[in-house]
């Protein structure tokens, strides 16, 4: 889901809390699917790697932005706003660049859903009608008082890297043999663009993980993590995927 390249079912979401924020009934939505929620989630309390951190961030599309922006009545419509403007471009190309400058105006949201997501399967609602509530509920409460750190923490304990792995450590030993803090840019960006995906399996498919680095990789260097040197010689590196686990099912085709 998120952390697709184009977030349109969070974009969705947002859009009906949008409408309704236009009319100040954000905080009466919020207030509903708090007391629909079973729970809200915690922050985790183990640290992510400062390179993965990175390229997870960029890959949520926080861009350069420190911190979170909560969401509001104005915040939401305003990228609700954004999106529908950006519609209205002819080509695709160019939808899909003032889509990703609309996501700047509220840093890793698309991060906020999945997390709010994992949060839900896991208390057992993701199929239960309250969702859109619950939803809304929760991402309200990750964007006003999670940190940046926090998110990001939270979603390398939690977060789905892949078909197999749960978590960024068991996904970093699962590919790389290695702890999440031992990996080098390729790798992270590796595991960052898997992030939320749960198709994509590299060695299944190492042409369309090696794009996903890319892309990670791209937006690592929009955000001046890394430079043009340390963006081709990662990009152009190999996957050094490890063997896959045993009993992992046999690549179709």
């Amino acid at each position: 889901m998120i952390l697709s390249s184009r977030p349109r079912t969070i974009v969705a979401t947002l859009g009906v809390a949008g409408v309704a924020g236009a009319f100040l009934l954000l905080p009466t939505l919020s207030f509903i699917g708090t007391m629909l929620a079973p729970s809200q989630p915690t922050p985790s309390q183990a640290h992510v790697s400062p390179l993965l951190g990175k390229a997870m961030w960029a890959v949520a599309l926080g861009g350069r932005a420190t911190e979170l922006q909560p969401m509001n009545p104005f915040t939401i419509g305003r990228m609700v706003a954004c999106h529908a403007l950006a519609e209205r471009f002819e080509t695709r190309a160019e939808r899909d660049s003032q889509h990703d400058e609309c996501m700047k105006l509220m840093p890793a949201v698309e991060a906020v859903g999945y997390l709010s997501t994992v949060h839900m399967r896991s208390e057992g609602v993701w199929e239960d009608p309250r969702v859109p509530f619950v939803q809304i509920a929760t991402m309200t409460m990750l964007s006003g008082t999670w940190t940046r750190t926090e998110l990001l923490d939270t979603l390398a304990e939690r977060g789905e890297f892949g078909p197999t792995f749960q978590g960024a450590e068991a996904a970093s030993h699962g590919y790389f043999g290695r702890p999440a803090n031992e990996l080098t840019l390729p790798q992270a960006a590796m595991l960052a663009g898997l992030m939320g995906n749960r198709r994509i399996d590299p060695w299944c498919d190492p042409a369309t993980t090696a794009d996903r680095r890319r892309r990670a990789l791209e937006r690592m260097r929009n955000n001046g993590d890394i430079d043009d040197a340390e963006f081709e010689a990662a990009n152009r590196s190999e996957l050094g995927l490890s063997d896959p686990p045993s009993g992992h099912p046999t690549c179709k085709g």
